[in-house]
């Protein structure tokens, strides 16, 4: 099973705190999870709490065009893409949810 998840709002958000734990938990009942980080979403790839779910095996994209206009740093082990790569996600999950 696969969950796609959406993001597109900044750390300060509790979305931010929600998505971390919703993969937390799918990834513990052996769900495989992809994240794409869109608009101010992109922020979250460097915060660190963020950053960990790379450790459990999460899968992180942001896009690129969103990310260099907010001016966010290159953070190594995240993936950054574009829109295609959210229509991807999207495809091959079996759950897909947005914040």
């Amino acid at each position: 099973m696969k969950l796609g998840i959406l993001l597109t709002t900044s750390p300060e958000h509790e979305n931010t705190n929600t998505v971390i734990e919703i993969s937390k938990s799918a990834i513990k009942q052996g769900i495989s999870v992809s994240i794409f980080l869109m608009a101010d979403g992109t922020h979250n790839s460097v915060f660190e709490p963020f950053q960990n779910l790379i450790e459990h095996g999460v899968e992180i994209i942001l896009c690129a065009h969103n990310a260099a206009k907010r001016k966010v740093e290159v953070v190594e082990n995240i993936v950054y893409g574009s829109q295609y790569d959210l229509a991807t996600i999207i495809k091959e999950s079996d759950r897909f949810i947005s914040f």
